[in-house]
């Protein structure tokens, strides 16, 4: 069982349900030091949610481009609500065109702003430096090294090896491309690798593929 160090919480928060459980799977499978209290796929399930004490936790991550209430706008309820609970939002498009389209203010309730594919090691830090657990913060990530790929990562690694998309991919097993992205990503962890290509040659050198 994953041992909590100083209560670092969290609730996720993403439209896409396959991404929320994504997330919260890499967390728990990397034996990540982060309680998470649950997850939701709209702005309005995590307020509501969090209406319970028990369950408000120390940070909150979210997608930013969601339909109905974005990202923003929920940080922006939380920070006036709970101002103990840092907001981290993470989005697969970070750029101009995303702040034009929802609004120049959209950082301002945010304690940080990170890709989705952002390594986990990075994003469990992050949590830490939100929640102010200075453990956490510095987390290494060894318990990475005994893990190995699952079905799906094993699948999405042999589909790459093939030549396919990520959106081809992400047709063919009937799941977002984010989600194709999040497994790839923990595949990459795994092998401790940086790129689809020194994945494909490690699962081929082991003959896993």
């Amino acid at each position: 069982m994953t041992e909590i160090i100083n209560d670092s919480t969290l609730g996720i928060v993403d439209n896409d349900p396959l991404v929320a459980s994504a997330i919260q799977s890499l967390l728990v499978e990397t034996r990540a030091p982060i309680q998470i209290l649950w997850t939701a796929t709209s702005a309005k399930q995590a307020l509501d949610t969090m209406k319970t004490p028990s369950q408000r936790p120390k940070a909150v991550l979210t997608d930013i481009a969601m339909p109905g209430m974005t990202g923003a706008e929920l940080a922006h309820h939380i920070k006036k609500q709970y101002s103990d609970i840092a907001v981290i939002g993470i989005s697969a498009f970070l750029d101009s065109e995303n702040e034009k389209r929802y609004g120049t203010q959209w950082s301002d309730a945010f304690y940080a702003i990170i890709p989705k594919e952002i390594p986990t090691i990075q994003l469990v830090r992050a949590i830490g430096k939100a929640t102010g657990n200075g453990e956490v913060a510095l987390w290494t990530g060894k318990s990475i090294d005994s893990m190995r790929l699952s079905g799906k990562e094993l699948q999405i690694i042999a589909n790459y090896a093939r030549g396919f998309t990520t959106s081809t991919i992400a047709r063919q097993l009937n799941i977002s491309e984010a989600s194709v992205k999040t497994y790839a990503r923990r595949a990459f962890e795994k092998l401790h690798v940086h790129s689809r290509a020194e994945a494909v040659a490690v699962c081929v050198r082991n003959g896993w593929i």
